[in-house]
């Protein structure tokens, strides 16, 4: 059965006035939700793994095996693309740390980009138009080659470790699941896998043609993915989508589970929190950020709205 689980971005602080949770309370709290697993990021102040030391990495696997809430994957924000020798070396041993950490956290998937432009926290908030323009354009024929070398090796140190890299269909550089799947086939790894997410398909993710086809192409490749968005109750009382963009979730649940897909789609609040989604300027307006108690009632939705297209998609 396709499980929902809770991605600890979420609960980072980098999104909403307010601390992050310690990942311990993290995996409480999801617990308490309902949530079928959980997924950690592997930076500060959650699952940096410079930060976990053995005894901790035990606790945090103890604890959640006594709670009985799998941890579905770790996550690194890598980015194998750099123009910079030393960027890219860098982030091979960061993944590879990320590697060891899946292992001794016991997930059996470490999820990763093949490229990343970073979130700045700007006026403390976290903000992806800072990073956006890319700093080296001379270069953007090259990344590709110097991604696939890149997770050649890391695949290599994944099989060894008994872990699976789920390879995420995210910007910059990969365009759409298809550079995945090309990407996958040009490393030749049992241990590269894939992580689809339909809402970041650009125009495309509106589609149910498009929904289908992505999972129909992907196959048993596919063993992770996410989704993400900002929710409302409608007229009815049902938890819908509040943004006007529509994102083709209904088709793409109905097709993982007709496609027997058991793994995990894990929901991320990782957009700046703000008080009034319906406001044109309300995602420039930083005095009106909101507190966590946002994220909470988008949180609690998430998981209802989810639900209800897993348990329609199985009838």
């Amino acid at each position: 059965m396709l499980k929902i689980g809770l991605y600890s971005i979420t609960y980072m602080g980098v999104w909403y006035r307010g601390p992050a949770m310690s990942l311990e309370d993290f995996l409480r709290f999801a617990k308490a939700g309902g949530w079928d697993g959980v997924e950690l990021d592997t930076k500060r102040p959650h699952a940096a793994p410079m930060d976990l030391t053995p005894d901790r990495r035990k606790a945090l696997r103890d604890l959640a095996m006594k709670l009985d809430l799998p941890i579905a994957a770790v996550s690194p924000n890598c980015d194998l693309s750099s123009p910079i020798p030393e960027q890219r070396e860098a982030m091979l041993c960061y993944v590879r740390d990320c590697i060891q950490l899946t292992k001794d956290l016991g997930a059996p998937v470490c999820k990763i980009f093949a490229a990343w432009r970073g979130v700045v926290l700007k006026d403390g908030i976290g903000n992806y138009e800072v990073a956006k323009p890319d700093p080296y354009p001379d270069f953007a024929a090259q990344r590709w080659g110097w991604i696939v070398a890149g997770l050649k090796e890391l695949a290599q140190v994944a099989r060894d470790s008994g872990v699976t890299l789920a390879l995420q269909n995210h910007a910059p550089v990969i365009r759409n699941y298809k550079d995945v799947l090309a990407l996958i086939k040009e490393v030749d790894s049992p241990a590269l896998k894939a992580c689809m997410d339909i809402p970041i398909e650009g125009a495309n993710s509106a589609s149910g043609d498009w929904a289908r086809q992505m999972v129909a192409e992907t196959g048993k490749l596919q063993v992770h993915s996410h989704f993400g968005g900002e929710f409302r109750r409608g007229t009815d009382g049902k938890v819908v989508l509040a943004w006007d963009r529509q994102i083709a979730y209904a088709d793409y649940v109905n097709a993982l589970v007709a496609a027997g897909y058991d793994g995990f789609m894990n929901w991320e609040y990782c957009h700046p929190a703000m008080v009034d989604w319906e406001s044109p300027d309300a995602a420039k307006a930083t005095d009106r950020v909101a507190g966590i108690e946002h994220v909470h009632a988008q949180t609690k939705m998430a998981l209802e709205f989810m639900r209800g297209l897993r348990t329609a998609a199985q009838r």
